[in-house]
């Protein structure tokens, strides 16, 4: 008797042991659901206790859920229990009008009354807020006893992600008014951790969900809260192929982008942004600022260029357009945005925003881009046209300086001033070839003009140090 006692003694500390170091290790729950279109399977393990679930078909509880009312004829449940190795199992199944129930402790049948629904009393509880086990007929219950505000309170006592965005899922079937949709997607998303979850919830019911301007800005403000930059993209993305978004809810959508660190999701949300008909220019302005957190060259140019080609846009988002090239490093992208925006109609302080910008392009290519671009769409003042002519100062490469030159001079608006702009530049480029031919195309203009432009011809012209050079410019003019 003391050597059972003992024994006893010693299984219990072991007992105790296992549970005190499953603990203070801290061992993880696990949760693993699968299911196709006719099973469901669900498993938990804590590292002490274990539950697995099988349910097939319809099953309706009753009110206090701690029992089965009833069956579709090709449902099925199973539960199983497992404590330190001691296991219990349930099964349950249609028979006719019926219901068969099995209750097993290990392998053993043991009668179902009053063992087995004693213990489907006390497990079923339990299960269903683990569960999706009689799901559909719980949300039923409890929309019929207190409406939406009651389903969603229970939602928010479910344990499980899954099982919450299934329950929303069923709630969102039901004929629910246009007004509910607002406070389901809120609370819905304040109950849901999981990004996967919560996106799959909005995207399988966005036809509804953004039926109305109230429930849209609910979506959009619940992705603010997601963490993945591509869940959160793919949710914006439907909603805005589905509905044209209000300007309330593009501002949110902009709010939602800041918060993206990927580059790549960032644009898809932006020029998604921009395929709306009905953006305002205002909201153009904002994104196009947005468009400077964006790192990568590649995706700043896909953004600014297609907030480009959106029509009548203002001086504001010129403005904020060329504040965005700003943060580009490449000269390549850099000249592709600038050659777009010119594409416009710019302001005057905008094209000496754009000569100070030209000055950080390194390669004289596309500075040349840059400046025959300015001179072929813009119409330029004449003061302008001189600051723009003082960047051709800066470039190294006589070729390419005398390339701005010869467009200058088949510039829109072309005058005396301008000219005479043009020859006073041209006195910089060191080559005597690349200055003759410079000359050479101003000729006619200046042959036609005033002295003063004769003047500062020759007075350029003095500068080529080679007399073939020289004497084919002077008698240019000299016809």
């Amino acid at each position: 008797m003391e050597k059972h006692k003992k024994r006893a003694m010693i299984a219990i500390g072991v007992a105790v042991a296992i549970v005190v170091g499953l603990v203070s290790t801290g061992h993880a729950q696990t949760e693993v659901y699968t299911s196709n279109s006719r099973t469901t399977n669900y498993r938990t393990s804590n590292g002490v206790s274990s539950f697995s679930v099988e349910v097939r078909g319809k099953i309706e509880l009753t009110e206090d859920d701690r029992d089965i009312k009833s069956m579709s004829p090709d449902g099925y449940l199973e539960i199983k229990k497992t404590v330190f190795g001691s296991r219990r199992s349930l099964v349950v199944k249609p028979a006719g009008n019926t219901l068969k129930s099995e209750y097993y402790e290990g392998r053993e049948l043991i009668p179902f009354e009053p063992e087995g629904r004693r213990w489907m009393n006390e497990i079923l509880p339990e299960m269903v807020r683990a569960t999706t086990i009689g799901a559909e007929s719980r949300v039923n219950r409890f929309y019929r006893n207190g409406g939406v505000n009651s389903v969603l309170d229970e939602i928010n006592r479910l344990e499980s992600d899954h099982v919450k965005a299934h329950y929303a899922k069923i709630l969102t079937s039901l004929n629910l008014t246009a007004k509910d949709y607002p406070t389901v997607v809120s609370r819905v998303a304040q109950s849901i951790d999981s990004d996967h979850y919560l996106s799959e919830f909005l995207r399988n019911n966005l036809q509804k969900l953004v039926s109305t301007k109230e429930s849209a800005d609910a979506v959009f403000t619940a992705t603010n809260k997601m963490e993945s930059d591509h869940y959160k993209a793919e949710v914006i993305k439907d909603a805005l192929r589905i509905q044209a978004a209000s300007p309330e809810s593009l501002r949110i959508v902009l709010q939602a982008a800041g918060k993206m660190e990927s580059d790549h999701y960032k644009t898809e949300v932006l020029t998604s942004m921009l395929r709306q008909s009905a953006i305002s220019d205002a909201t153009i302005a904002e994104l196009l600022a947005s468009a400077r957190s964006i790192d990568s060259d590649h995706y700043r140019t896909i953004v600014i260029n297609r907030a480009l080609d959106k029509p009548n846009l203002s001086q504001v988002s010129y403005q904020k357009a060329l504040e965005a090239v700003q943060g580009i490093e490449s000269d390549h992208y850099k000249t592709e945005v600038m050659r777009h925006l010119l594409r416009g109609k710019i302001a005057g302080d905008q094209v000496k925003t754009l000569v100070t910008l030209s000055g950080s392009v390194d390669s004289d290519h596309y500075v040349t881009e840059i400046m025959k671009e300015v001179l072929e769409t813009q119409d330029l003042s004449d003061a302008d046209f001189k600051l723009l002519m003082t960047r051709v100062e800066t470039v190294d490469s006589d070729h390419y300086a005398s390339q701005i030159l010869k467009a200058a001079l088949d510039s829109r608006n072309m005058n005396s001033a301008k000219l005479l702009t043009v020859l006073q530049a041209a006195g910089h480029i060191d080559s005597d070839h690349y200055i003759s031919e410079v000359l050479l195309d101003a000729a006619e203009q200046v042959r036609t003009g005033s002295a003063e432009l004769k003047e500062a011809y020759r007075a350029t012209a003095k500068k080529i140090d080679s007399d073939v050079y020289y004497g084919r410019v002077i008698k240019a003019i000299d016809r």
